[in-house]
């Protein structure tokens, strides 16, 4: 069984984040840990923790990849437009003849709605007055 003192960073057997030890009562061993802006505390079992080392980089593993490029990213690439100088659509609007939002008439000029049966709508509830 290892040996933990206060400091040591352990990670438990079946695999979680990393843990920092506070302290260690016997073979019960109180651990801390940060998780989306949130502290964790919880007492665990000796036997369930394994201490966490840093491995660094080795050579026999591959390279990272290159980060990719973003718009924000300096360099000298100049900017492209999304579509080049064509229009997305050619010639054609994508909705069809449908007219603009500035060229519909005005609420007030509307025909009233209809229901189902193509009848105007009537009140459902009238005020009675007593």
């Amino acid at each position: 069984m290892a040996d933990f003192t206060p400091g040591d960073v352990v990670v438990l057997k079946s695999g979680s984040m990393r843990m920092l030890v506070e302290s260690v009562e016997g073979d019960a061993v109180s651990v801390v840990w940060a998780n989306d802006g949130g502290i964790g505390r919880d007492t665990l079992p000796a036997f369930a923790l394994n201490k966490w080392e840093d491995r660094g980089p080795r050579e026999d593993r591959p390279a990272p990849r290159p980060r990719p490029r973003r718009d924000d990213d300096e360099g000298e690439r100049p900017a492209r437009k999304p579509y080049g100088d064509k229009k997305p659509y050619g010639d054609k609007k994508p909705y069809g003849d449908k007219p603009s939002y500035a060229d519909r008439k005005p609420a007030g000029e509307r025909p009233p709605r209809t229901g189902m049966d193509g009848k105007p709508k009537q009140k459902t509830f009238y005020r009675k007055d007593d």
